[in-house]
């Protein structure tokens, strides 16, 4: 029996446990099997990700994709992790480091009602090899893809949080999000596949957004593919450093410092408390 709470960011939803709670059914070797226990939609809660919040010996989030494979970050995850460690008390401070893989990472709780996070996520990191890309080559920026349909795509891939591709497009009526999202997440040219955001500009400092998520499939939101994609469309002049982007159920402001490191600010809703048996 573990005690579970569950939140979303944008649509992007997750199954929130302490890790105390997990470890009396089970060990660390197994979280990533509980993980597609609990998020499956049939037999479980059903949810994008799951979050175990560890707090020894520094609080921690420790992410995974409900395939049960584990994720540097997710950056609609964190703002979620930050609103169920204010609710559980586990930290009352408005402002503090979180770990993950990817890095620390510095919330700001800028808002309780409604819930808004505001995060630095870091510097976008280039380098084809933190992409798990073999590219001879300072970026894998403006590059050219052949999918199984014969056709070319230009693609640019970065590590922002995770490893991320960004394709623009004028008409989202005009692709199949979904398989090319498929094809791309897949294709062998990423060792360690990657996240897709097809992204539409949408206004001098406004972009449009859906996502295909390495782990997941289609998803309502990503934070880290939103910071991914006002980072590359202001390097191709579609906006400036800080832009608003569009996202199924909600909207998240991103902004690029001037000494590059970017800042994500969203809400986070919570959707329920439970006890999975």
């Amino acid at each position: 029996m573990i005690l579970f709470s569950k939140y979303h960011g944008c649509g992007n939803n997750f199954v929130i446990v302490r890790e105390k709670e997990l470890r009396k059914t089970a060990g660390e070797t197994e979280y990533p099997s509980f993980a597609r226990q609990i998020c499956d939609v049939n037999t479980g809660v059903g949810a994008d990700g799951l979050i175990v919040v560890r707090e020894e010996p520094c609080l921690e989030m420790v992410f995974f994709n409900c395939d049960g494979s584990r994720a540097p970050m997710c950056g609609n995850g964190i703002r979620c992790f930050a609103h169920y460690c204010m609710d559980q008390g586990i930290c009352e401070k408005r402002s503090y480091p979180v770990k993950t893989l990817a890095g620390d990472m510095i919330v700001d709780v800028t808002s309780e009602s409604p819930f808004m996070v505001r995060i630095n996520m870091g510097k976008p990191v280039f380098d084809p090899a933190a992409i798990g890309v073999d590219f001879n080559g300072d970026n894998f920026l403006d590059q050219t893809l052949i999918l199984g349909d014969g056709i070319y795509h230009k693609i640019n891939s970065l590590f922002m949080g995770t490893v991320h591709t960004v394709v623009f497009t004028d008409d989202y009526a005009s692709m199949d999000v979904p398989r090319l999202g498929r094809e791309i997440c897949n294709h062998p040219v990423f060792a360690e596949k990657t996240n897709v955001n097809f992204v539409r500009a949408a206004g001098e400092n406004t972009l449009e957004m859906k996502t295909y998520e390495r782990g997941v499939g289609m998803t309502l939101a990503c934070g880290t593919g939103a910071c991914a994609s006002v980072v590359v469309a202001h390097r191709q002049g579609l906006c400036g450093k800080k832009a608003e982007v569009v996202l199924a159920l909600g909207s998240l402001m991103i902004e690029i410092s001037d000494d590059g490191d970017v800042y994500m600010e969203g809400p986070s809703v919570k959707i329920l408390d439970g006890t999975f048996f």
